[in-house]
């Protein structure tokens, strides 16, 4: 995770209840997945991508980059969420969009986490990061349905409490399909990860990401010789497209005729890349995959 900030968002539960990380929703919600060590449970684990892959360190990384090769027909955006820290509270508001040519069944699920936690447990690590602190509503999440081509958003009230360090919390989204399937896997579609303080309102006023007034389709994607960036909605106009690598290196910088451009992988090596769209006050980010 720390490898890829921004691109990987994690949740740590903790299950026991005498430790100081405990969520209670958190151990709620591990008990949603089928059991996954001979019809029990056990920690650590590690589910990616709503897959169960097993309790050993040395495999996750592995399993994780894997998972990021995996092109979503869906996309998450906030479109107005808004953290007061006077309050210590905040309205989430994230559009869903399925790009896809089936109707999705799913949960958005929204975790509130916490880095930098210390807590050294039995196995002697004292630092942990993406603390699940609160699941809001619940481990349940909020039921959707997403047909093809359509756009819902999900608008949720959150509160932090006071003895969580505001510079240290994000706000985690995701959606998940919350049937369990014959792998025993239940699905996540797409995430979206940011800091809680990113949206506090005067802070960034320039960020408005990617919604109703900008989408971003790229095509294919992953791509192997190159790609079309194409853009809609009311802020599409004369954009500026740039592709860097996951640590901030510029790759390539684009500019849009007629709401689209043409990218080409020459000279660029297999990997996953960042792209950032700016129209006008509108700006919208994503992933990449250059494939060989």
């Amino acid at each position: 995770m720390e490898a890829n900030p921004g691109i990987v968002a994690h949740v740590e539960w903790h299950t026991v209840n005498t430790y100081a990380p405990y969520c209670a929703e958190g151990r709620s919600k591990w008990f949603l997945y089928p059991p996954p060590y001979q019809g029990g449970y056990a920690t650590p684990w590690l589910w990616v991508d709503g897959k169960s892959r097993s309790y050993q360190y040395s495999s996750w990384q592995n399993y994780i980059y894997d998972q990021m090769l995996v092109p979503s027909d869906v996309s998450l955006n906030h479109v107005g969420t808004t953290y007061d820290p006077a309050s210590r509270t905040g309205q989430l508001q994230v559009e869903c969009y399925n790009g896809g040519t089936t109707s999705i069944t799913a949960a958005l699920q929204f975790a509130i986490t916490e880095d930098s936690v210390h807590f050294t447990g039995p196995n002697g690590d004292p630092w942990h990061n993406g603390v699940c602190r609160d699941y809001v509503p619940n481990q349940n999440g909020t039921a959707l349905t997403l047909g093809a081509g359509v756009t819902d958003t999900v608008p949720l009230s959150f509160a932090l409490d006071s003895t969580w360090v505001e510079s240290k919390v994000k706000l985690v989204v995701y959606l998940q399909n919350m049937t369990a399937q014959a792998d025993s896997s239940e699905p996540v579609y797409q995430g979206l990860v940011g800091n809680v303080l990113d949206f506090v309102p005067g802070v960034e006023e320039s960020r408005l990401v990617a919604g109703r007034d900008l989408r971003v389709s790229v095509s294919p994607n992953p791509c192997r010789t190159g790609c079309e960036f194409a853009l809609s909605g009311a802020a599409a106009n004369g954009a500026r497209i740039t592709v860097y690598t996951p640590d901030g290196r510029l790759v390539s910088s684009l500019q849009t005729v007629a709401n689209r451009v043409s990218w080409s992988r020459a000279g660029v090596a297999r990997g996953i890349y960042l792209y950032r769209v700016n129209a006008g006050t509108a700006t919208a980010e994503g992933k990449l995959i250059v494939a060989d």
